[in-house]
């Protein structure tokens, strides 16, 4: 029986948000609330806007092209846009994010029960064996793939957490007490660069290719269907983010009296008091649940876009190297994986930005801009290559921070924005000035791309 569009599209939002609420998502808020104390309102509204707001743009802009990130990718140039895909689909999939969210799982779900030995022997070897078989098959077969997250997974996950959320309003009493020095100054700012670390825009254009692939099978035929329907997803995801978000930071302005210091062992403790015994149970469940949809969403994305890749390559084999290769760097540890593969999001997200944002613009002036990508784009990667190499914590590059903090908002980690902004009206200029020409320009290397496949 063919389902109703409203129903594909409640679950294909529901997939998203289930896609995109993983570890970090779970305990980045509660922190906020732990630790904003007063200044909670403009530091969740920070939150909200690189959480959900920035997020929800890039699935629509990955929807203005109908290649999803590779399309938009392009637009930056051939090479710098196959490399800048390559390395967001290695990132957010089997060489950083993938195995993050198995091992964070892994210590936020099992390691409080185990009693002694060694955490990151058998046990995580075990563990994560089980959760990337499961993985496996849930990512095997895409066209059932969102109705196995969106109609499966994402309601236990939210029944779960509007449980637990709820039961903290009711019960618990808030507990409003002076802001940590991070929020007493610029709070706001503090709750921005929060959700930027939630990884939520990188990983919008990874999801956008399943999006868009899904709803094609779905009977949306068409380039405005297809965008529509990517954008209504979007909003119903982005609907049910600010609501878990504003929840989960109500239960940390309720479990900061008890001196906890990071958000796993707040929603801990906040489960523990509310339900007793059974509420590390209830945690680690709800732990499980935001790694598991996560790590599938993740898998089936990067999966679908190596294959382009790599055609010969059948999907159960590329699904399984993926969960071969998770597995392995889940076993090397949390802490490895963060050291070896975080700084290359340093270099990354700057790109990311730049290219949400003017694919947005490009909708209202379709075909005009040529330069204003690019310049935009190089720039941004350029400055945030040294930030990226500050990042790493090797001694020879320490003395770039002190360069670093001279240029505008280098002293938060961006020192990239104005050099990018800098690069947006220079290249605006120019495809105005040359209108006509580099319209012509681009639409032969898209006619050679397309003679070429």
């Amino acid at each position: 029986m063919r389902k109703s569009r409203t129903y594909v599209l409640l679950i294909t939002g529901l997939a998203l948000f289930a896609m995109f609420f993983g570890a970090g998502n779970l305990i980045f808020p509660v922190m906020i609330g732990v630790n904003a104390g007063t200044s909670i309102t403009p530091a969740i509204l920070g939150f909200l806007g690189t959480g959900v707001l920035l997020p929800i743009l890039a699935i629509i802009a990955a929807a203005t092209a109908q290649e999803g990130v590779t399309g938009i990718a392009s637009r930056i140039g051939k090479y710098p846009g196959l490399v800048f895909t390559i390395v967001i689909f290695l990132s957010t999939g089997m060489l950083y994010a993938i195995p993050r969210v198995a091992t964070v799982s892994y210590e936020m779900a099992v390691v409080p029960l185990l009693d002694s030995g060694n955490p990151n022997g058998w046990p995580l070897f075990l563990y994560t064996v089980v959760f990337f078989a499961v993985t496996f098959l849930l990512a095997l077969n895409p066209k059932g793939f969102l109705d196995r997250i969106g109609g499966w997974l994402t309601p236990a996950l939210l029944l779960l957490l509007i449980v637990l959320i709820t039961a903290a309003v009711v019960r618990m009493p808030a507990a409003l007490g002076e802001p940590a020095k991070e929020y007493t100054q610029t709070p706001f700012a503090t709750g921005l660069l929060q959700g930027y670390f939630t990884m939520d825009a990188i990983a919008s254009l990874v999801f956008g290719i399943v999006i868009i692939s899904s709803l094609r099978h779905r009977g949306f035929n068409t380039k405005s269907q297809v965008f529509t329907g990517t954008a209504i997803a979007g909003l119903i995801a982005g609907v049910a983010l600010a609501l878990i978000y504003i929840g989960l930071t109500l239960i940390g302005t309720r479990v900061g009296v008890f001196g906890v210091t990071n958000g796993a062992e707040a929603l801990a403790r906040a489960a523990t008091e509310l339900f007793g015994t059974g509420g590390q149970a209830l945690f680690g469940l709800i732990a499980l649940l935001a790694c598991l949809t996560t790590a599938v969403g993740l898998t089936g994305a990067s999966s679908e876009y190596f294959r382009t890749l790599f055609p010969r390559i059948s999907r159960p084999k590329m699904v399984a190297i993926h969960a071969l290769v998770s597995l392995a760097l889940a076993n090397l540890g949390l802490e490895v994986i963060l050291d070896v593969v975080a700084p290359v999001n340093q270099l990354i997200y700057p790109v990311v930005i730049c290219v949400v944002f003017i694919a947005l613009f490009d909708i209202f002036v379709p075909g005009q801009l040529y330069w204003t990508y690019r310049l935009s784009a190089w720039l941004g990667a350029f400055f945030g290559l040294f930030e990226a190499l500050w990042s790493t914590k090797l001694p020879q590059f320490a003395m770039l921070r002190d360069w670093l903090d001279m240029l505008p908002l280098g002293s938060v980690n961006m020192p990239w924005v104005v050099p990018a902004l800098v690069g947006f009206v220079i290249g605006l200029i120019l495809d105005t000035v040359q209108g006509d020409d580099i319209w012509k320009r681009r639409a032969t290397e898209i006619e050679g791309a397309e003679a070429a496949a």
